[in-house]
């Protein structure tokens, strides 16, 4: 949830820049969250897999 927000931020700033560049941005700045920043991305990503678990039970 947090990296498809931020890649969008930086494929808007920076858009010639590979897509592996931007995966290796993400990863570090990802590390330098602090825990309770990162909670409510971990929230909402557990919500949509729930939800996706009960779309699609045999997927």
């Amino acid at each position: 949830v947090w990296s498809q927000i931020q890649r969008a931020k930086i494929v808007k700033e920076q858009p010639n820049e590979h897509n592996a560049a931007i995966s290796k941005q993400l990863g570090s700045e990802w590390k330098i969250l602090s825990d309770e920043a990162r909670m409510p991305y971990i929230h909402e990503s557990q919500r949509l897999k729930r939800i996706h678990k009960q779309q699609y039970p045999d997927y």
